[in-house]
């Protein structure tokens, strides 16, 4: 982190809002350059030309430079900056070029890529959880004796004594080549060896998932450009900065005849890793509206579980057998109940048993007969 101090010079009797400002210290500049270009993985830098800084924390920025043909450049920020210029850059190619693409490296959180690897394991983890979780593998155990050799069957916690002399003993049980189970007690004496190679393997990787969270926060953001000759590259966004102070100074003359001075010194602390060289720096004491959103990090969609049908059909669908080959008696059948079944449905209907007939209906009664049933029926309610 560099601190840049801008010096602010006001005589007493001057009109509020009017001074001078400058730059007071300018960082030095690298002094290995083949180191640098080496940091820098293939890609230019590109020179900030302004800078503007208010006092909500953020920062706008400006950037430009050189470029010729095809040709890339870089720009290193934080993943909290990242997130404001992924929401704010703006690049443009003054010259003929064009822009043809901007990235900058990304990958997922370390608790993604930590489920992903064979071991039940999280960030935080111990002995016991370690042991716990390579069960059934192949170990060599030795605890001052002469070494075993088997499975990881369990890892037990267990209780011995009573009252105020109980204790807990930690122990590890194996089967060994022979069919024989054997526990150890899980102290500083003993020791465990892995002995297959791919879990040896996914363990190197879940340690160095681990120790990539211990790495620098750097993001590099590359922009490529495309075209012919000597262009100049325009680049600008809003970034995540510290908030610059003030402190102020009276200085009194010598002569009592002389003014006194008024000087105002800023604080400017530079945090995005490129020196400010020969850069226009301006300091705003307003408050823009501003927001935090992680663009910068991947997001992944909770998608809903759709389970398959309890009724799923598991045998093959089958149909009635084609025209060709019927035999004649069973195609007059169906030429007689009006015409052949085709597609898809038809072989489906045509292939279903034929459904029975429905029953007759019920046989209309004469005048003469319904009129004698009426006349039974008052005879006998009289």
């Amino acid at each position: 982190m560099r601190h840049t101090l801008a010096v602010i010079g006001l005589a007493v009797m001057l009109t509020p809002g009017v001074g001078l400002a400058q730059q007071a210290a300018t960082p030095p500049a690298p002094a290995d350059s083949a180191a640098l270009a080496s940091a820098q993985g293939g890609a230019d830098r590109l020179p900030i030309k302004r800078v503007v800084l208010y006092k909500n924390g953020v920062g706008f920025f400006e950037h430009l430079g050189k470029v010729r043909g095809t040709q890339q450049v870089s720009i290193d920020f934080t993943s909290g900056q990242l997130n404001d210029v992924l929401k704010s850059l703006t690049t443009v190619d003054l010259g003929s070029g064009k822009v043809t693409g901007v990235s900058f490296h990304t990958d997922d959180p370390a608790n993604r890529k930590l489920g992903a690897l064979s071991l039940p394991l999280d960030e935080d983890t111990t002995a016991l959880a370690f042991l716990g979780a390579i069960r059934g593998a192949r170990v060599e155990v030795q605890a001052g004796g002469p070494p075993a050799t088997g499975r990881v069957l369990a890892v037990e916690q267990r209780a011995f004594g009573e009252g105020d002399k109980q204790t807990q003993v930690r122990e590890l049980s194996i089967v060994t080549d022979t069919g024989e189970l054997r526990t150890f007690d899980v102290t500083s004496r003993l020791s465990v060896r892995i002995l297959e190679g791919d879990l040896r393997g996914d363990i190197r990787r879940y340690l160095d998932i681990v120790a990539s969270t211990r790495q620098r926060d750097l993001r590099r953001m590359t922009i490529a450009t495309s075209g012919t000759g000597d262009r100049q590259l325009y680049v600008s966004y809003i970034s995540e900065v510290p908030i610059w102070k003030s402190t102020y100074r009276l200085v009194l003359p010598a002569k009592p005849s002389d003014k006194p001075l008024l000087q105002g010194w800023a604080i400017v602390d530079n945090t995005i890793g490129e020196a400010w060289t020969n850069v226009e720096l301006s300091l705003v004491a307003g408050s823009p509206q501003s927001f935090i959103q992680q663009l910068s990090q991947p997001l992944y969609a909770r998608r809903p579980v759709v389970p398959l049908p309890s009724a799923v059909q598991l045998s093959p669908q089958t149909h009635e057998a084609t025209l060709m080959d019927m035999a004649p008696s069973e195609s007059s059948k169906m030429a007689a109940r009006g015409g052949f079944p085709g597609g898809v449905v038809g072989g489906v209907v045509g292939g279903m048993p034929e459904a029975p007939p429905p029953p007759a209906p019920p046989p209309m009664m004469r005048a003469e007969a319904v009129t004698e049933r009426m006349m039974s029926t008052e005879a006998a309610a009289q």
